[in-house]
């Protein structure tokens, strides 16, 4: 099974969080490959280039583009999108949602999530394979 790391994951996991750390060992050790969403990529990179912008900073941007070098890209195509609004309008029936780019990042693969974020806990109940970790 692969797995992808949320965005609120890597930030965790930048921050050394013990618990972040433990999970990622573990899943090197029994996953098919450990993937990051285009969209996670967008988020980590929007928030270093804006310490770039405001800050003159460029030690963010350092350490994301280090973390990334060991991961594989989850491309965000035409399926992803199609399986992402089948699962939108799931939701709605529920009477639930899940942020969009969560929402995304949750179908970019079939993959186990892990992540930080209890928005993606609706997706459970759809079946998706979602480890949230409490901080």
């Amino acid at each position: 099974m692969k797995a992808i790391l949320d965005t609120s994951f890597l930030i965790e996991l930048k921050r050394n969080n013990k618990l972040a750390v433990k999970v990622l060992e573990e899943r090197k050790k029994t996953s098919e490959d450990l993937l990051v969403s285009s969209l996670t990529i967008f988020e980590l990179l929007s928030g270093a280039h804006y310490l770039i912008k405001k800050h003159k900073n460029t030690t963010e941007l350092k350490i994301i583009q280090n973390m990334l070098q060991f991961l594989t890209e989850a491309i965000i195509d035409s399926k992803v999108t199609w399986k992402a609004a089948e699962t939108r309008a799931e939701l709605m029936i529920q009477g639930t949602s899940v942020p969009d780019i969560d929402l995304l990042i949750a179908c970019s693969e079939d993959a186990e999530v892990l992540t930080f974020d209890k928005n993606f806990e609706p997706l459970k109940e759809l079946g998706f394979n979602i480890q949230i970790l409490q901080k």
